[in-house]
C-alpha cells in the first residue's frame, strides 16, 4: 500500500479489494500510523481568518472540464498538458484550506466501529487525535477538522458539504432527472435550497486532505449519483477506495473509481469507453484480459482462499452453504400460481405491444411482488404492518387529486431508480418533492441526522409523512380504504419459509449463535411474531432504527449470552458489521446481487470467528427464486472474469429485457 501510494506511475493510492472479513480497515489504519504527512507550521488566528475564504469548486479541478474533449484527445502522444493540470487541481490550488490529514468517508451504520477499531489500535500514540465529524452540532471551521489525525464522516455529509464536480459528457442530468422523476409533471424545480448553495464548499472541501479513503466504496459505484461526483470534488493527495466487491453490476462501476483516484487516462469517461468497456463487449475474452492487466497496477485484491507460500493467507473456518428449498402449503402454491399467470399475461401484452422497456418498472413490480409471495402472501398486499406509515395514509389524504396523480407518475416512470443506491426500486415509495426511493432506503435515510431529501440538489425536509407508496396512493385516488386492500384470510402461520426458519433456530447447538436476513421489514414483522411467543431471545436491526438502538442491538447480541437470534434487514445490516459471535446465518430470499448476500454472510465469516459458518439459503421449489439464483451465477462469473479469478470471460448482467422475460418463465 506504501507503494502504491508513493509511486507516481499511475495514481497516489488505489482500490484496496481484499474479501469482506480480511481486516481492510486494519491494513488502511497501519498504513495512516506509517504513512503520515509532513507536519506543518502552525498559523496565528489572524493569518488564519485572512486566508479562510469560500471557494467555488465548480470552477474547481479544471482538470474535470477536459471531459468534453473528444476522445482522441487523450490518445494523442501530448499527455503533459492533462497530467500537468492534474497535478495543479491536486497541489496549486490550495489557498485558503489549511493542510488536513486523513479523512475517511463511510456509511454511517460503521462510523462507530471506525471510530472504536481507530481508539482501540492508537492507544498509548501520542498526539494522535481522531474527530467524528458527523451530527447537526458539527464544528463549521476546516481548521478544527485539520488538526485531527484522522476525521471520520458519512457519504450523507460528503454529498451536502462538497459541491458536484461536472459530469463526464456534459449532459443535463437536472432535466434528465426531472424528466425521468415526473418533477416535471408537479411544475416541482429540481434545485431546492441547499445547505450549502450550488457551487459554495462545506467544511469537508475547504481542507486540502493528505489522504481521503472511501470505506465501502461501491456506494460511488454509480458516476452519475450525487454522492459520486461530491467525492471527487475533495481535494487530496492520496486517495483509496476500499471495497470487497467493487464491480457488482457491471464493468461501469470502475469508471466511477478511477475518476475519484484520478487514474489516467481511464479517469476519462471517453477514454474508459473506448479502451476498457468496447473492448469486453467484442471479444470478452481478450477485453477481460486487458481489464485484468489495467486493475493489476491499481488494485490490491486478497481472497480467502488466497494462498502465501503454499498457506492459506488467514486460517479461518469453513462456510458450509445449504440451499434448502421448502415447499409452499396447497394455499400458497394456489395463491404464487394465480399471480404468476397474471404476470406473465401481463408481460406479453406488454411484449406484443412493443412496449417492454417502457414498462421496466411496473415489470420489476411484478417480479417483487412474485419474490414477496414466496415469503408470505400478506407481503404482496402492499402494506406495512409497522405504525410509522399510518401518518403518510393521512398525508395523502390531504394532498390535492392531481399531486397524488403526479407522485403515482413518478412511481410509474420507465426510468425511476432509487436516488439513494442508484438500483432500480425496491418496494418504490415516492417523495412528497417527486423522488423515488427503495422503502428501506429513504428509511434508513430518515433515521440519520440529515432529514432533507437525498436527491440530487433537492433539500425538501423530508419525514415519514411525507413518502408513499403506490398502494397508498392508488386508495386515496380511488377513494377506498387502504385496509380494504389487505389479505385479511391469511396469517402469519402461512409461511412455509418462516416455519422452516423456526425450525433452524431451534436446531442451533445450545451455545451458538444465529442471524437472519430478509429484504424486508414486513417479513421480520411476522417473524417477530413467532419469536415473541417462543423461548427464543433476540434482537433486530433494520434500517428504521436510529444509530443508537442498532448499537445497542449489535452489542446486546455480541455480549448476552441470552440473545441468541439477531434478525436484520438485508440493506441496513449487509456493511461493516462484526457479528462473528453467529455461526449461523440463515438468508430468507435470494437477492439480484450475490455480492450483497455474501457482504451479509460475512459479518459472521471473518477474522474473529473460531467455529465453522452453516448458511442455509432458502428458496421455493418452482418459482421465480430458481430463476434468481441462475441470475446470481451470471453475476458472480462476469466479476470473477474482471479479477482474473477464473478463465472465462461472461457479459455484463443488468436486468435486460431477456432477463426479465426468463425471471417471469
Amino acid at each position: 500500500m506504501i507503494q502504491k501510494e508513493t509511486s507516481s506511475l499511475h495514481c497516489s493510492g488505489g482500490i484496496l479489494a481484499d474479501d469482506q472479513g480480511l481486516g481492510k480497515t486494519i491494513s488502511m489504519i497501519a498504513l495512516i500510523l506509517m504513512e503520515r504527512p509532513p507536519s506543518s507550521k502552525p498559523q496565528s488566528d489572524d493569518v488564519k481568518k485572512e486566508e479562510s475564504e469560500t471557494l467555488n469548486l465548480e470552477d474547481d479541478d479544471e482538470v474535470f472540464k477536459l471531459d468534453g474533449m473528444k476522445p482522441n484527445a487523450y490518445h494523442s502522444t501530448d499527455m503533459s498538458n492533462y497530467n500537468e493540470l492534474n497535478k495543479m487541481n491536486c497541489l496549486g490550488k490550495a489557498k485558503g484550506r489549511p493542510a488536513g490529514k486523513t479523512l475517511v468517508v463511510c456509511p454511517t451504520s460503521v462510523l462507530k466501529q471506525w471510530n472504536e477499531t481507530l481508539h482501540n489500535i492508537v492507544i498509548g500514540e501520542d498526539n494522535f487525535s481522531v474527530l467524528v465529524y458527523h451530527g447537526s452540532n458539527r464544528t463549521k471551521d476546516p481548521y478544527e477538522l485539520a488538526k485531527a489525525n484522522v476525521v471520520l464522516t458519512t457519504y450523507s455529509i460528503v454529498s451536502a458539504e462538497v459541491p458536484k464536480q461536472p459530469l463526464v459528457d456534459g449532459e443535463d442530468d437536472e432535466k434528465r432527472e426531472a424528466e425521468g422523476n415526473g418533477v416535471a409533471l408537479m411544475g416541482l424545480s429540481s434545485s431546492k435550497k441547499r445547505k450549502y448553495p450550488p457551487g459554495v464548499a462545506g467544511p469537508l472541501a475547504n481542507v486540502e486532505w493528505f489522504r481521503v479513503v472511501l470505506d465501502e466504496a461501491q456506494i460511488i459505484k454509480n458516476h452519475r449519483t450525487r454522492v459520486a461526483r461530491a467525492c471527487w470534488g475533495l481535494h487530496a493527495k492520496r486517495r483509496w477506495c476500499l471495497s470487497g466487491t467493487p464491480i457488482q453490476n457491471d464493468i461501469d462501476d470502475l469508471y466511477s473509481y478511477f475518476r475519484f483516484l484520478r487514474y489516467d487516462p481511464y479517469a476519462v469517461h471517453e477514454s474508459f469507453l473506448s479502451t476498457l468497456k468496447l473492448p469486453i463487449c467484442r471479444n470478452p475474452a481478450k477485453g477481460y484480459r486487458k481489464l485484468q492487466a489495467v486493475l493489476k497496477t491499481i488494485m490490491l485484491r486478497r481472497t480467502k482462499g488466497t494462498l502465501l507460500d503454499g498457506k492459506p493467507i488467514i486460517d479461518l473456518p469453513p462456510r458450509l452453504v445449504e440451499h434448502m428449498k421448502v415447499d409452499f402449503t396447497s394455499e400458497q402454491r394456489d395463491f404464487y400460481s394465480r399471480l404468476e399467470f397474471d404476470s406473465r399475461a401481463q408481460f406479453k401484452r406488454y411484449a406484443d405491444a412493443g412496449t417492454v422497456k417502457q414498462n421496466y418498472v411496473n415489470i420489476l413490480s411484478m417480479l417483487l411482488r412474485l419474490r414477496q409471495a414466496c415469503d408470505h402472501p400478506l407481503l404482496v398486499s402492499g402494506l406495512d404492518s409497522g405504525s410509522m406509515w399510518r401518518s403518510s395514509i393521512e398525508m395523502a389524504k390531504k394532498l390535492p387529486r392531481d399531486k397524488k396523480i403526479s407522485l403515482l407518475s413518478c412511481l410509474e416512470a420507465s426510468v425511476a431508480i432509487c436516488h439513494i443506491c442508484n438500483d432500480p426500486p425496491e418496494d418504490a415509495v415516492v417523495s412528497v418533492c417527486g423522488h423515488v426511493f427503495c422503502k428501506q432506503c429513504i428509511c434508513e435515510h430518515l433515521t440519520g441526522d440529515d432529514n432533507h431529501c437525498p436527491a440530487m440538489d433537492c433539500k425538501v425536509q423530508l419525514h415519514v409523512a411525507s413518502v408513499f407508496s403506490k398502494t397508498i396512493l392508488n386508495s386515496c385516488i380511488s377513494y377506498k380504504p387502504v385496509n380494504a386492500l389487505e389479505c385479511s384470510e391469511w396469517s402469519p402461520c402461512d409461511s412455509s419459509k418462516i416455519k422452516a426458519t423456526l425450525e433452524i433456530l431451534q436446531s442451533v447447538a445450545v451455545g451458538e449463535k444465529a442471524l437472519v436476513f430478509s429484504q424486508w421489514t414486513k417479513m421480520l414483522d411476522l417473524l417477530e411474531t413467532y419469536l415473541h411467543n417462543s423461548s427464543i431471545q433476540y434482537r433486530r436491526l433494520d434500517g428504521t432504527m436510529s444509530i443508537v438502538a442498532r448499537d445497542k442491538a449489535v452489542k446486546d447480541f455480541n455480549t448476552l449470552p441470552e440473545v441468541t437470534v439477531m434478525i436484520m434487514s438485508l440493506k441496513a445490516a449487509s456493511l461493516g458489521l462484526d457479528l462473528f459471535a453467529a455461526c449461523n446465518v440463515v438468508l430468507l430470499e435470494p437477492w439480484w446481487n450475490p455480492t450483497t448476500e455474501d457482504q451479509a454472510i460475512d459479518r459472521a465469516h471473518r477474522i474473529g470467528q473460531t467455529r465453522p459458518v452453516k448458511v442455509w439459503q432458502l428458496t421455493v421449489k418452482d418459482t421465480v427464486e430458481d430463476r434468481i439464483l441462475a441470475l446470481q451465477q451470471k453475476k458472480r462469473e462476469m466479476a470473477a472474469s474482471a479479477y482474473g479469478e477464473d478463465e472465462t470471460g461472461s457479459r455484463e448482467t443488468r436486468l435486460t429485457v431477456e432477463d426479465l422475460q426468463y425471471l417471469l418463465g
